[in-house]
């Protein structure tokens, strides 16, 4: 009998403790379970988790938007910002790009604007808001992914209310390799705010879902009266980023009131060539457009990264060619 008593307090310990121990948060894997290699050029570093925690960490509250609308989170997660990974192997710079490799083999290349944090955001429901005000961790603990999850790509913002793309969210990091950006590019915007849009950048707002602009497309003849077909983003979607019109929200919104009180769009060209038009031209007006495609094929040459097109140009003329900044001039006087 007191055999059977004390199987019996053993088999209650055992259970207990199994209970305990299921209860119990699931834990960051061991700090030697993974590495992550960091290379640009012949630099080239590898860090474990254990490495990570002796660099200045973040903890930090984040969540992501699903391909579907679904909005999960905000989560606890604990990293480093990229910035400061990448730092140790000579940083990213102009002309170049990130290329992520997880474990399972899958490859992104994150531009260097997208690594800066210049990624569209969500809030809580959903709804789109605008570019921007998020930063790039690589993270190795949170209370939501399994151990096998990391390293993993997050974004974060100050105030912890902007959600980011969830397929931006990479797992199983195995490799980031700061590489040449041989098919990227970059324009700078100027008005009331100031912005830079690059090809991802401009490539999501066509695609995005819950974008309202639709792609605008011209069919027109080119000198020798051959067919063909530009296609790009409004100018007006543009130039809302930097107008001054954002909603209280944090939406960008284009600026009517600015707009019918007069200033001018300019745009300059690669060789400095450029043309102006007067805001009423551009004001919600889908047939001014900031071309990226011709006859179904992205741009190349002389009018790569952007050519305006659009049947609403004044005359053919003002169709510039290789646009690399866009600004807002003579805005009215406050």
């Amino acid at each position: 009998m007191r055999e059977y008593r004390r199987l019996m307090l053993v088999t209650v310990l055992v259970v207990m403790s199994v209970l305990v121990f299921s209860a119990t948060p699931q834990a960051s894997q061991a700090s030697d379970a993974w590495s992550v290699e960091i290379v640009s050029g012949k630099n080239a570093i590898s860090l474990t988790q254990a490495d990570m925690e002796q660099i200045p960490t973040v903890t930090a509250t984040a969540g992501f938007r699903k391909s579907g609308g679904k909005v999960e989170g905000p989560f606890n997660y604990k990293g480093v910002y990229m910035k400061d990974l990448l730092d140790k192997v000579g940083g990213i710079n102009k002309g170049q790009s990130l290329r992520v490799t997880s474990r399972d083999g899958y490859v992104r290349d994150f531009s260097r604007l997208e690594v800066a944090g210049n990624v569209l955001t969500y809030d809580k429901d959903g709804n789109l808001l605008r570019l921007g005000n998020a930063e790039m961790l690589l993270t190795y603990e949170s209370d939501r992914d399994a151990p096998i999850a990391f390293p993993r790509i997050i974004y974060v913002s100050e105030n912890d209310k902007l959600f980011t793309s969830g397929p931006l969210w990479m797992k199983g990091i195995a490799k980031l390799e700061v590489v040449t950006a041989t098919d990227d590019w970059e324009v700078k915007l100027t008005g009331i705010e100031s912005a830079v849009i690059d090809r991802t950048i401009f490539d999501t707002i066509i695609d995005c879902e819950d974008s309202p602009h639709l792609t605008s497309v011209w069919e027109t003849m080119d000198k020798k009266g051959n067919p063909e077909t530009y296609e790009g983003l409004p100018l007006w979607v543009v130039i809302a980023m930097i107008d001054g019109g954002d909603s209280p929200d944090g939406h960008y919104r284009f600026n009517d009131d600015l707009a019918a009180q007069g200033y001018r769009v300019k745009l300059i060209a690669k060789d400095r060539y450029s043309v102006m038009l007067d805001a009423k031209q551009i004001a919600r007006n889908n047939d001014i457009f900031l071309a990226n495609k011709k006859n179904g094929l992205i741009l190349t040459s002389d009018l790569f990264p952007l050519t305006l097109a659009g049947k609403g140009l004044p005359f053919r003329q003002y169709m510039i060619k290789g646009i690399a900044e866009i600004q807002l001039v003579n805005l009215p006087k406050k």
